[in-house]
């Protein structure tokens, strides 16, 4: 797989739809707290992705675009798909079975996985920032969930797996620049989600009442925001670069949950958060840095 030229101007724009689309799932994961423990996970999975079909369709019709894109790109759709309808439900099951802590580390290890595929199958290149960045922001990380790996082997297996297969779904992502439409990518993750998780849904659905319909919507709007936020990033910028900004999620939900959950967060939090963004920056301005020098050798 080839990696296209990006530029500055399109490496900016896909960190920003990055750190939006970070915002918005967590803004997703606010409203699944706030959801009933009655209403079962594939019930929350269908509402997930069953708003993301309707906003995704009807960009598509509008612009007169393919809703599945091309059907010699279906297999490696299908394959993201695939595995981030998986990574949803082993983090949806690691999260009811572990330690939120010892998930939340797990579950960050994709950074690495992500950055290894993207370097071997898209050739991206790494600055030698990049490596000590992710050191940074892993260790932040650490220091915020502050893990003490006391949970049941095989919710922690689980968090682990979804590293695994996001090493899969985000490369892709990155190879579907410029040769799926965004919109098309995401309507083929929405409908095949949609369609596994209510067959699978069938048989423990649950009524909702009024709050926790409220909720279930929210949660499909939050999450087809993010879906197709992220989506886009990944058009713009490479999967390897992109994955450190996704740990900004962990300080865009201690705040959510302090201003809307009244949840306190610790010093740790602060400390944490603070050596996500330092290495955000880090990135961010050396890659800015890179670019430019790169750009005038070769003028």
């Amino acid at each position: 797989m080839a990696q296209l030229k990006i530029s500055e101007t399109q490496r900016t724009k896909g960190v920003i739809l990055a750190l939006l689309s970070t915002l918005s799932f967590s803004f997703m994961m606010i409203f699944a707290a706030l959801n009933s423990p009655e209403i079962p996970l594939w019930e929350q999975t269908f509402f997930r992705n069953l708003i993301g079909i309707f906003v995704a369709s009807f960009i598509l019709i509008k612009n007169h675009q393919p809703l599945f894109g091309e059907r010699k790109y279906w297999p490696q759709m299908f394959a993201r798909s695939l595995f981030g309808l998986l990574a949803v439900m082993l983090l949806f099951y690691a999260s009811r079975n572990a330690l939120q802590a010892d998930v939340s580390i797990m579950n960050r290890i994709s950074m690495f996985t992500i950055s290894i595929v993207s370097v071997v199958f898209l050739h991206e290149r790494l600055t030698k920032m990049h490596i000590p960045a992710m050191l940074i922001a892993f260790t932040g990380a650490y220091i915020a969930a502050n893990p003490r790996f006391d949970s049941a082997f095989l919710p922690l297996l689980a968090a682990f797996c979804t590293s695994l297969c996001d090493a899969v779904c985000y490369p892709l992502l990155s190879y579907f620049s410029g040769r799926v439409n965004a919109y098309s990518v995401v309507m083929f993750f929405c409908t095949f989600s949609t369609i596994v998780s209510g067959i699978c849904m069938i048989p423990t659905f649950v009524v909702p009442s009024g709050p926790d319909l409220f909720y279930l919507i929210m949660i499909g709007v939050t999450a087809a925001l993010g879906q197709i936020l992220m989506t886009l990033s990944y058009h713009y910028a490479p999967a390897g670069e992109l994955s450190i900004y996704n740990l900004m999620g962990i300080l865009f939900s201690a705040l959510l949950g302090f201003f809307i959950l009244h949840q306190i967060p610790t010093v740790r939090t602060f400390i944490g958060g603070g050596l996500v963004i330092l290495a955000s920056l880090l990135l961010f301005f050396y890659k800015k840095r890179w670019l430019k020098t790169n750009d005038s050798s070769a003028g």
